[in-house]
């Protein structure tokens, strides 16, 4: 009996194996698709004249005693980066680009690049939806709007506060990633839970609450990432449930690297861009570390959970100083505010809802303007790059998981 029971597992072990070897050619496929999409695209913006384009941010910035203004503007998914002299107030211009033949395919698959430009003039105002206006008018302060906008909608920040949020360390609480859809969806599921309840016990008992409503969820989070665009560390986490969910159905291994490399794969093939995007590069590195943890720890006590909190947080702290290099001891309370999020986005989700948004603002602001004494730590590629391969080194051995966290806290003697 057992003999056949090894035989058997060994079976589908092959069986599976075979069906990823499938799923990654056909990826591999899609991914070729996309790129000469890209190009396509690459092609048609370079024949354009002239541009109608959205602004995503508008600043100003001082150099050699000039003031001017640097425009974000949105062209399909890609962002281009130009400046003007002139004040920019509308959220929509048409505006000519110079030296479009320097401008090569690679720089335009990367999705963000510069362009000097010229004969700018502002369009007509376009109007915002009409959620994120709700959202938005209830706030006074612009700190607070934008604060809100990129918690709920994913919407660019200013310089200003995302100095703000780096101090705490907590940029990943703002990005809507994967710890905002394990929220969106429980809360969905648990308020749909008792509706579907009531209806199951009189018409379909025999159904299944898990899988029927896992469905609704997920249409729900695909309107919700159609609304907030193409949101690279959010495309991750929804591909990311949408392969667990698949991984349940055929009781197939959840927490495994394999499963985030297979989510990885079908986001670059779908998107080739994401292969050059630091928020989607952050989405898969976290989630790496988690796995990293939960691969050589279990959870059996409260002290496990505050250890699995350090270390994700003292492990991103390398990656995240080589390109945000700002460095403070204000960032260890990220480890205690992480949690406390589980509690506080419901809430002010609700808030928002009921038209009461700008309740903790006052409270909010105070606590983004405190700062402790902080430093810049530049560091180098290839030390960068070294950690980098011993993180995936430490998959094999558990000592080096512990090397990791005493390496980025060694990153703080800077402050002493």
């Amino acid at each position: 009996m057992i003999c056949v029971m090894q035989l058997a597992s060994k079976r589908i072990y092959k069986l599976q194996k075979r069906h990823f070897a499938f799923i990654y050619f056909v990826l591999f496929v899609v991914f070729c698709l996309n790129v000469h999409l890209k190009f396509l695209d690459f092609c048609e913006f370079l024949m354009q004249d002239r541009y109608i384009l959205k602004v995503l941010k508008n600043y100003e910035k001082s150099k050699n005693n000039k003031n001017y203004y640097v425009l974000h503007l949105a062209y399909k998914d890609v962002i281009i980066y130009t400046t003007t002299k002139q004040k920019i107030n509308s959220n929509k211009i048409s505006i000519n680009f110079a030296a479009k033949n320097k401008l090569d395919f690679y720089d335009y698959l990367k999705a963000r690049f510069y362009l000097p430009s010229y004969k700018i003039q502002e369009e007509k105002q376009e109007d915002e939806k009409a959620l994120i206006s709700y959202f938005k008018k209830q706030h006074s302060d612009k700190k607070m709007q934008e604060f809100y906008l990129a918690l709920f909608f994913a919407k660019p920040i200013s310089n200003e506060l995302r100095t703000d949020v780096n101090y705490y360390g907590i940029a990943h609480l703002l990005a809507i990633s994967g710890y905002h859809l394990g929220l969106i969806y429980s809360i969905l599921f648990f308020t749909l839970m008792y509706f579907y309840k009531y209806l199951q016990k009189r018409f379909f008992p025999y159904r299944s609450i898990h899988l029927d409503l896992a469905i609704v969820i997920f249409i729900f989070l695909f309107f919700y990432f159609i609304l907030i665009g193409q949101v690279a560390s959010f495309f991750r986490s929804f591909v990311m449930a949408i392969v667990a969910f698949y991984f349940v159905l055929k009781s197939i291994k959840l927490l495994s690297f394999s499963h985030l490399f297979l989510c990885f794969m079908i986001c670059i093939s779908l998107n080739p861009s994401f292969l050059f995007n630091i928020g989607f590069f952050f989405s898969c590195l976290g989630v790496f570390y988690i796995f990293l943890f939960l691969h050589h720890f279990k959870f059996k006590s409260l002290l496990n959970a505050l250890y699995f909190e350090s270390f994700v947080f003292l492990a991103m702290i390398i990656p995240v100083l080589y390109f945000f290099p700002l460095i403070s001891f204000q960032q260890f309370l990220a480890i205690l505010i992480t949690p406390l999020f589980v509690v506080f986005y419901p809430l002010v989700l609700f808030l928002h809802i009921i038209n009461c948004g700008a309740l903790f603002d006052g409270y909010l602001l105070k606590f983004l303007a405190f700062k402790m004494a902080g430093d810049y730590f530049h560091l180098e590629f290839k030390y960068f790059i070294l950690y980098l391969i011993l993180s995936f080194l430490a998959i094999f051995n558990k000592h080096l998981l512990i090397i990791i966290s005493i390496i980025n806290i060694l990153c703080f003697i800077v402050l002493l």
